[in-house]
């Protein structure tokens, strides 16, 4: 490449680190039927508990177009399900499905070994720094 632009270029690294991020997680979902996508989802209710669609949108820097074709999806299949607000009737919430625990554990411990692999070549503490970093960068929207 003889213009080094895109070499120097923060957030052209950003989006194809992501993009491999995103391919070793779906290659990692692939045996449970998921996306990357669908496992982060379900990875925010697992942890968060139900969540209105907004709060899920934030939490997960989605769309709001992106997010409810997601949750759409997600609803067919049987992954999570829409619940209206026991405290506001007039609002739904997001809330995962029933899962076999065995199988949500395979999950988890699948997305923690993509991301142990996905980052074997930085030491602990660049973890760390990239991480705040990146927070950094999310939290300033």
């Amino acid at each position: 490449m003889q213009d080094d632009r895109l070499r120097r270029s923060l957030g052209y690294a950003l989006v194809r680190a992501f993009r491999t991020v995103n391919r070793a997680s779906n290659r990692a979902l692939q045996p449970f039927g998921l996306s990357a996508e669908q496992a982060h989802i379900l990875l925010v209710l697992w942890l968060d508990g139900p969540l209105k669609i907004g709060d899920l949108q934030r939490e997960l820097a989605l769309s709001s177009g992106t997010l409810t074709g997601a949750v759409d999806r997600m609803v067919d299949a049987g992954l999570v399900r829409r619940v209206q607000d026991p405290a506001d009737g007039r609002v739904w919430r997001i809330e995962p499905a029933a899962f076999d625990a065995k199988k949500r554990r395979a999950i988890e411990k699948a997305l923690a070994a993509m991301e142990e692999g996905a980052f074997a070549s930085l030491g602990a503490r660049e973890r760390r720094d990239l991480l705040a970093m990146l927070e950094k960068i999310a939290d300033s929207e």
